[in-house]
């Protein structure tokens, strides 16, 4: 197996995680769930390494504060504040990042109140056992580079804020497997690889959901391609970074369905005028009638609630990594320095 056929597999591991968290695994999630709810008036701290904490990015923040911690930051810099937190979710995709284990290891030693769950692939992991609920993902094996433990760490995240894996958010899932599927058999990624070529650096451009989306693609790239790759607001992006903007400079902005992608459009068309090769994925350039420079390709997202659609687009996303790392002449997925599990600072 390697990098694109875990891209394919994702869809089928989202069908199973709705299978799952509705049957067999509902006690769990409703027992997680309610440790999170029982202190509803206390922060919500979510906190991984890399890809893992990008997931949390999708979760909800309009009712409730959700602080998103860098494990390795939170280790040292913040352990006292998230031993008062109301819950602790701790993400870690092989459920042995040092720096996640670590957090929950000290957290344990200062007696915190905290309850913590843990969103990990191995339940005979240590955080799993380490949790008072472990989530698991149910992703299988993964050739190297995250890819469908991200899209499960995401689905498993919405079913536990929502409480329930709901006929509501079920349905949404298999839609968003659907539109997978018909993203991952398109060559979106395809045109856009062609004119990104040579671009001295990337920059993937979200807000909201989306960010996640992006920091979890510019991630995705370095790791693939060892290609400098950035990761930023869309409010970020115009206070200085936006002299990057030029033909030396590929510009990917997320613009799933939502309350920003009026302004993520507008950015996409104006970086692609200042010549940077822009790709929009999603965005209401249809709906709002807007022209595209020849500088900006446009891959539209179906219509779908705004963190599914942000889910979704992680699929040319990944052809993109996969395309640039190609083009510099690397196996896509593969690290050749880094490690799939770090167990050190």
């Amino acid at each position: 197996m390697g990098f694109i056929d875990d891209v394919s597999a994702q869809p089928a591991v989202l069908r199973e995680l709705v299978s799952a968290y509705r049957g067999t695994l509902a006690a769990d999630l409703d027992r997680a769930a309610g440790l999170v709810a029982a202190a509803q008036d206390q922060p919500l701290v979510v906190t991984g390494m890399g890809s893992s904490l990008s997931a949390g990015r999708t979760l909800d923040r309009s009712t409730r504060q959700v602080i998103l911690e860098d494990a390795g930051e939170l280790l040292h810099y913040g352990i006292g504040a998230a031993a008062a937190a109301g819950a602790v979710i701790a993400v870690s995709q092989s459920g042995r990042s040092y720096e996640t284990v670590a957090v929950v290891e000290r957290l344990r030693a200062l007696g915190a109140q905290a309850p913590v769950i843990a969103v990990c692939n191995d339940p005979a992991s240590p955080l799993a056992g380490m949790a008072d609920v472990a989530l698991p993902m149910l992703a299988g094996t993964e050739a190297n580079v995250a890819t469908k433990t991200y899209v499960a760490a995401i689905a498993v995240l919405l079913m536990l804020q929502r409480g329930a894996c709901d006929a509501a958010l079920a349905s949404d899932l298999l839609a968003a497997a659907a539109e997978m599927e018909r993203l991952n058999a398109s060559d979106a990624a395809g045109e856009v690889c062609r004119r990104m070529a040579g671009c001295r650096a990337v920059v993937f451009v979200g807000r909201g959901p989306g960010l996640g989306a992006a920091a979890y693609a510019a991630l995705t790239s370095k790791e693939s391609a060892a290609i400098p790759t950035e990761a930023l607001a869309g409010g970020a992006f115009r206070h200085g970074p936006m002299e990057l903007a030029g033909p030396g400079a590929g510009i990917v902005v997320v613009a799933p369905d939502g309350p920003t992608s009026g302004l993520a459009t507008s950015l996409a068309v104006e970086t692609a005028e200042l010549g940077s090769p822009t790709w929009l994925i999603g965005g209401g350039v249809a709906d709002a009638g807007v022209a595209l420079p020849d500088g900006l390709h446009h891959t539209p997202l179906a219509p779908l609630p705004e963190a599914l659609a942000a889910l979704a687009a992680v699929v040319p996303l990944q052809h993109l990594a996969a395309g640039l790392a190609r083009f510099v002449g690397r196996e896509p997925g593969r690290t050749l320095v880094a490690s799939k599990v770090t167990d050190r600072e």
